[in-house]
């Protein structure tokens, strides 16, 4: 068995962090022993190693642990997962001069993190499309646990080709529209027969990426914004037809009556070029409203 010990010195607020993360019934986290299983797939090789967070007298220290796969390999996927390279420190101090800066106070240090996988993000969040969070949760539960798999605990996503294989009365199966559930498997040809290659889009600009994903049928900007802020760590995106957006802005902002997206936009205007990071806080204060009494 390996180890990898990192040192986190920013601003750095994880035991929120896994608390919101405990909220996807997929991912396998103790808040106890402040843990969780990340899934990390090298080459052929799955595991579900082991990132422990605990308290220094200086900084917070993450611990990874694990046994069949290469230790660089999975401290670069977990890594990118938790952005360990990006200053909170810097973010915060640009929110503190915006009308945002009662949410920083409230949340600070909670940093931003990713869906672990590419294909498992932009599968998740074309089925979280127009549902309540309950719902969406559950049947993306169903999904992966009837097509994924499970290794040391973690859950993977299915590989493209096994869904592209499916039919959409599969999915039917567990409730999914038939309209989903060609959205879905249509989407995964495409990524099979490589005509989307999620990982090229890595290297593109946001405009770019948002106008290729949304000329595939059932993906509008909503979803193509989401996996730009939680497949790729994109810093400036701003979902602003998003509901948890103009509810938590709502009551931020006293209102009687939701905000319009074009208010959104030109008082989000103040939040470039961490726009991603607004987004997050807000959906934070409409999830964790007791951390916010004002």
């Amino acid at each position: 068995m390996w180890k990898i010990e990192k040192e986190l010195k920013n601003l750095y607020n994880y035991k929120l962090l896994l608390k919101r993360m405990k909220g996807d019934p997929l991912l396998s986290i103790s808040e106890s022993l402040e843990s969780i299983r990340i899934p990390v797939q090298d080459g052929g090789i799955k595991e579900g190693v082991l990132l422990q967070f605990s308290d220094t007298s200086s900084a917070v220290k993450a611990e990874l642990f694990g046994e069949k796969v290469r230790k660089d390999a999975a401290f670069y996927q977990v890594n990118r997962i938790f952005l360990w390279e990006r200053s909170l420190h810097k973010i915060f101090d640009h929110f503190s001069t915006t009308d945002l800066a009662p949410l920083f106070k409230c949340f600070a240090g909670v940093p931003l993190a990713l869906d672990f996988e590419l294909y498992g993000c932009l599968m998740k969040t074309i089925i979280h499309q127009q549902l309540n969070m309950k719902f969406a949760y559950t049947l993306t539960t169903r999904f992966v646990q009837t097509y994924g798999e499970q290794v040391d605990g973690a859950w993977f996503y299915p590989a493209p080709e096994k869904v592209a294989a499916l039919t959409t009365f599969d999915l039917q199966q567990l409730q999914f529209s038939k309209r989903k559930a060609e959205y879905v498997i249509d989407t995964s040809k495409l990524i099979e027969k490589n005509n989307l290659n999620l990982n090229n889009l890595i290297y593109k600009r946001d405009e770019e990426i948002i106008q290729e994903l949304t000329s595939i049928r059932g993906i509008g900007p909503w979803t193509a914004q989401c996996f730009l802020l939680f497949g790729l760590g994109r810093e400036n995106l701003l979902p602003a037809g998003d509901i948890g957006i103009q509810n938590g802005l709502k009551k931020l902002w006293g209102r009687d009556h939701k905000p319009s997206v074009e208010e959104i936009k030109e008082r989000g205007k103040q939040w470039s070029p961490y726009a991603s990071y607004a987004a997050f806080y807000i959906w934070l204060s409409t999830e964790f409203p007791e951390y916010c009494l004002f």
